[in-house]
Order: structure tokens, then C-alpha cells, then sequence
């Protein structure tokens, strides 16, 4: 009884904010349907329509994602950083996300961009480094071994 409602407790933490009826069936195991009623009822809306986007690189063409990106994935690391016996990941993308929201209110990311970009940071697929110039944040594909720049400084940054 207890893990039913543990489930339906995150659905609707997750439905809050807005999250992707595929991230809140993944993450719940609830029926689509299920979830889709209840979208629409909290929101008096449907859900938004459409896939997923499935990479971090594809949320961060525009230079104002890309620091969004970057803001949330440094959230999600000090989150995790101060969280590391909790099992639960999404439990983690959702502070990191509440707290990203609280430096970030006006971001042009949403939470299932944000869950995304979690999952890529925990599978190592992109990773957070400081620029050696001026110590900001920069956010880099951690596989193609490719030259980012920092969005503070403009220096090119090695992988």
C-alpha cells in the first residue's frame, strides 16, 4: 500500500512541474492514461504533445539554453554531491530542479529538458569542468573528445 502511494507521491511531484507523461510513467510505472487525467485535471490542460528531446546537445543551441544547460547540471552536482546515499535519482532531479528554478525563475528549460540533461550528466555523456581562465562552469561533451568555449570568457577549452 505504502509503495502505491509513494509512486503516486512522485507522480504528482513530477506532474507539477510539468514533466513529460513518458519521463512520469518511466520514473512510476502508472499507466499513461492514468497520468494523462491527471495532467489534465491539475493543469485544466493536456499534456504537451511530441517526443522527448533525447540529448543534451540538442538543448543547447542557443547560447541562453546552453547556460540554463549548465546552470541546472551544476545544481544537479552539488545535489548529488550532498546526496550520495539517497538511490532515488529522480528524487535528486527534482531538488536540483527546484533549486535551479530559485537562481533561474524566467529559464527557458523545463523539467523534462532538465531530466534529460541528469540523465546524460549520470551516464557520462556530457560532463561539468571549470574554465582554467576564468573559473566558470562549461559544460562539454565528455565522449568526442571535441573543443568547447566558455560562455563567460570565450577561451577554447579542452576535453
Amino acid at each position: 500500500m505504502f509503495k502505491n502511494s509513494a509512486r503516486q507521491a512522485l507522480a504528482l511531484e513530477l506532474l507539477k512541474r510539468h514533466a513529460r507523461i513518458s519521463i512520469v510513467h518511466r520514473e512510476t510505472a502508472i499507466p499513461k492514461q492514468v497520468l494523462r487525467e491527471a495532467y489534465r485535471e491539475l493543469h485544466s490542460r493536456s499534456p504537451s504533445p511530441g517526443a522527448l528531446k533525447y540529448s543534451t546537445q540538442g538543448l543547447t543551441r542557443s547560447v541562453r539554453k546552453r547556460k540554463a544547460v549548465t546552470l541546472f547540471a551544476v545544481c544537479f552536482q552539488t545535489v548529488e554531491s550532498h546526496n550520495r546515499k539517497d538511490n532515488h535519482q529522480i528524487q535528486k532531479v527534482l531538488v536540483a530542479f527546484d533549486l535551479f528554478k530559485k537562481f533561474y525563475p524566467d529559464s527557458p528549460l523545463d523539467f523534462s529538458e532538465a531530466w534529460v540533461v541528469a540523465r546524460d550528466l549520470m551516464a557520462k555523456q556530457i560532463e561539468v569542468v571549470r574554465c582554467p581562465y576564468c573559473g566558470s562552469a562549461v559544460l562539454i561533451n565528455g565522449r568526442d573528445g571535441s573543443k568547447e568555449r566558455c560562455d563567460v570568457c570565450n577561451k577554447a577549452i579542452e576535453s
